[in-house]
């Protein structure tokens, strides 16, 4: 296995940075304190992750560009 590095620069200070985003209907509201509190549903109605490699110089490999992760053991 060949240590990592980015295509672009050659850096070797790589990461995978995985974002998550969840979406969840509101299905009520109420007051408490002057401020809202909204009631949500616990059943998220959309999921999404969004892969990307991206170098100490800000270079950055989406995943739609192309690539596959393997986790180390």
């Amino acid at each position: 296995m060949s240590a990592p590095a980015c295509p672009v620069c050659s850096s070797t200070e790589v990461r995978l940075i995985w974002t998550t985003e969840v979406t969840r209907q509101i299905v009520g509201s109420r007051s408490d304190n002057g401020k809202p509190v909204f009631i949500v549903e616990s059943d998220p109605i959309e999921e999404s992750v969004e892969e990307r490699v991206i170098c100490a110089n800000g270079h950055s490999h989406p995943e739609r560009v192309g690539f596959d992760v393997e986790w180390a053991e």
